[in-house]
């Protein structure tokens, strides 16, 4: 409990993750009075969301019917010959089998239980993932300078008719404020206990003062993660001018980090082209000018938002074109590689040699779309040549994450 209502907020999902491996445990029925207690005595959300999620993990243990996991090997079906030697102590990890067509997902977000997360993968062929954190901070719309850009924005935009930002600050919080946040240490553990298949890459908020983002690029670095994730709008940043940039791709340049921004309105209240011009791609031109040896992978392709589909792709592709160390991803946009004329214009400008495969998961999973379809619906696509399919699903993630 005191994981979960106390200072370790880096650790919180941590002990979620613990929480899944109490199968038929009995102290389960005793740590849901616990929690249901805890929920009476506690009001803040960010504690009382991790105690939610905690009560689901108990009361509704994910299992599916085939598959054993091993915390260390990862998953594996029932009649797997290699399963026996998982429970057999060995000082080297179990090795998988290449696949001639290894499946790499860029762009996971790990908010479900292991099982589910490894399971789905299996199923869908994938190899390896990137996991990613995110580093939001609610009270930063109450920052003054932050408040008034964004207030100003705002009332620009055709939703101010009929309520103002006052109105609209709650649901900035609350947007900034994920149920299922990860941060840079719940990462770590996650690839701790699954490195031969998943990446971590942590985050990092540079709306910050410099002293914060030193000490989190530190924390990053002591904790082995391969990359970083940005949300320019989501953290109030522009790339182009941003103080903390410099401080950022140092960093990178002198790691060999890879660099992950999210590009194209967010989600919420930020799909709102208005209040999410920071993600706009072109702001990064002139910080990849300046670091052609950073890798830059500009997640969504620019093309992400509810209102205006596609709203920079042709921004994304026109800033890869000029510089070679950037890359695309299409989680949550895959629509645009089933146009036959984006295609052609990739062709063109990016190549396919700079597209990979990334699926924003569990995003597609509200929408009833599962890994296997994505996987399948590349594999299956008429505008791509075989060739084109293999780069997008594993061949260009491996030579940028350099596995063998």
């Amino acid at each position: 409990m005191e994981g979960l209502t106390g200072n370790h907020s880096d650790y919180r999902w941590q002990i979620i993750r613990e929480i899944h491996w109490l199968a038929n445990d009995q102290r389960s029925e005793e740590l849901i009075h616990k929690i249901e207690d805890g929920l009476e005595r506690v009001s803040d959300p960010t504690i009382r969301s991790r105690l939610y999620l905690a009560l689901n993990a108990l009361q509704n243990p994910v299992r599916h019917e085939g598959y054993v996991l091993i915390k260390g090997k990862g998953i594996f079906e029932e009649n797997d010959p290699k399963l026996s030697d998982c429970y057999t102590k060995v000082a080297e990890p179990l090795k998988r089998p290449l696949s001639l067509n290894p499946v790499v997902d860029f762009r996971i977000h790990p908010q479900v239980p292991d099982m589910k997360l490894f399971v789905d993968m299996k199923r869908a062929g994938i190899s390896n993932g990137i996991i990613v954190a995110t580093d939001t901070d609610p009270s930063d719309i109450d920052k003054p300078e932050i408040r008034d850009v964004m207030s100003r924005r705002f009332s620009s935009s055709i939703q101010s008719r009929w309520m103002n930002f006052e109105q609209l600050a709650p649901h900035l919080r609350n947007s900034l404020h994920a149920i299922n946040q990860v941060t840079d240490s719940d990462i770590a553990a996650w690839t701790h206990d699954y490195p031969d298949t998943l990446f971590g890459f942590g985050s990092v908020n540079l709306s910050k003062d410099k002293f914060y983002v030193e000490k989190k690029l530190d924390q990053i670095s002591r904790l082995g993660l391969r990359g970083i994730n940005l949300s320019p709008h989501a953290q109030f940043f522009n790339p182009s001018t941003n103080e903390n940039v410099d401080l950022l791709f140092q960093y990178c340049r002198n790691n060999g980090s890879i660099v992950i921004s999210h590009t194209g309105c967010g989600k919420g209240p930020f799909d709102l082209l208005e209040l999410s011009r920071e993600s706009n791609p072109m702001h990064w031109e002139p910080v990849i000018r300046k670091y052609p040896d950073v890798t830059l992978v500009l997640a969504h392709c620019g093309a992400y938002s509810s209102f205006i589909p596609g709203i920079w792709l042709c921004e994304a592709l026109r800033l890869a074109q000029s510089h070679k160390n950037v890359y695309a991803d299409f989680a949550a946009v895959e629509w645009i590689l089933e146009n036959e004329t984006i295609i052609r214009e990739i062709r063109k400008t990016i190549t396919f040699d700079r597209i990979l495969f990334g699926t924003d998961y569990p995003l597609p999973l509200a929408s009833g779309i599962s890994l296997t379809y994505l996987v399948s619906s590349i594999r299956a696509n008429r505008y791509l040549n075989d060739k084109e399919k293999r780069k997008i699903l594993g061949e260009n993630a491996r030579r940028l994450l350099r596995i063998e």
